[in-house]
Parts: structure tokens; sequence; C-alpha cells
């Protein structure tokens, strides 16, 4: 019996999907408790090991081809993401207490604020990676609606929906103070779990929805600009 082929779109997909949701739960640290942030956080570890491995050609092509800006982009983003994830990973290693507590490591001050400023950085960067990669979400949706998602009703409501969530997403990087943190700036924000959990989440997929369309918007712009006569 053949197991899943991780490297067909649907499969990537959830994959992309199943990180993003344990990067959404690893956030909420002080909801979940820090057990449950390391099992999350060695979960997110392994999609990501998985994730990597189905997408092996596309590191051994980078040295092929002409590099446009859009590819330029795409390469800066993709790595700029995995150096990101191998620091929130490797500094949640170096400082767990539960799943690896049995070991002797240091309990080092630094290096957890380096795992908290790492954690903000990939959800942006994640956000980008989303929606300079949106056209292929948008086929699969297309596929499984069979072309329905073309009719221009749907792409109106498509549109609105993309600027509600990015004048969302505004308002919650406000909220959350994200942009302090993306400074590597401490910020006096604590989220209050017991009184708003679930819009805690909220404001979190609205910034991540706000970076997915704004990199969408500036494709979209790139592939205008190429397009128009010089």
């Amino acid at each position: 019996m053949r197991g899943p082929d991780f490297r067909s779109p649907l499969m990537r997909l959830l994959l992309d999907g199943g990180a993003s949701v344990l990067l959404l739960l690893c956030l909420a640290y002080w909801w979940l408790g820090n057990l449950a942030h390391e099992i999350f956080g060695a979960a997110l570890a392994l999609v990501i090991a998985r994730h990597l491995g189905s997408n092996l050609h596309w590191w051994r092509a980078l040295g092929r081809g002409s590099y446009d800006l859009r590819r330029r982009i795409g390469v800066a983003l993709t790595a700029t993401l995995a150096v990101s994830m191998l620091v929130l990973i490797g500094t949640g290693f170096a400082i767990s207490r539960s799943v690896l507590g049995f070991l002797p490591l240091p309990d080092s001050f630094l290096l957890r604020e380096i795992h908290m400023f790492a954690a903000h950085w990939v959800m942006v960067v994640a956000g980008l990676h989303i929606g300079l990669h949106w056209q292929r979400v948008m086929a699969l949706l297309r596929n499984a609606t069979r072309g329905g998602l073309e009719r221009p009703a749907w792409r109106w409501c498509l549109t609105a929906v993309a600027v509600a969530l990015a004048a969302q997403g505004l308002r919650s990087a406000a909220v959350m103070d994200v942009w302090t943190r993306l400074r590597l700036e401490y910020s006096l924000v604590m989220w209050d779990f017991n009184a708003a959990a679930a819009q805690f989440f909220g404001h979190w997929l609205a910034i991540v929805a706000l970076c997915a369309v704004a990199m969408h918007g500036f494709t979209r712009l790139l592939a205008h600009t190429a397009r128009r006569p010089s």
C-alpha cells in the first residue's frame, strides 16, 4: 500500500497548514503551559523536517535558471524563513524544561529572548511566504470548486475579504504590539487568556493575513509592471 505523496500540492498545503496551526498554538505559551508548548514545538520541528524533505528539489535548483525580481524575493523570503525556523527550533530545544528536561541543558535568559523574538519573525515571514505562493492555494481551491472561483462575484467577494483582513491585521498588529517585538525590543503588552483566549488567535490570524495580502498584492503589481510595454 502506497503512503501519501508529500510532494503533491494538496499534501504540501496540508503540511503548511499544519505548521501554521502549530505555530499559533506555540504562541499561546501562557495559556497552554510549558509542557504543551514544547510538545507542539517538537511536532512543529517534525513537520518542518518533512516539509524540507519534500522540497529538496527546490533547493537543488537554486543554481539553475535565471533570476528575475520575483524569484529573488522568493529565495530571500524562503532563506529568511528557514533561518528563522532553525533559530526558533534550535533555541527551543536548547531551553527545553519538559521534553528534554532529563538533559543537562543551560537555563539561558538570552536564549529565551532570542526564542521569543524569532517566533514573532517566523509568523510575519510565514505570512509573506503564503502571500508569495497564494496562486498555488487558489489553484487548489479552483479545482475543488470546479472553477467556481472564476466567477466575478466570487472574485469581488474574495477581494473584499482580503481588504477587510488586511485592515484588521493592521489593528491587530497594534493591539499585539508586534512592531516593537520585530525590532527586538521588549513590549509591555501581555495577553490575558482568562479574559479572551479566542481573540488572541484571531489577532494573530489577522496579522498573518495582512502579511499574505501585502505580499500577494506586491507580486500582482510586479506581474502587471512586467506586462506593460517599455
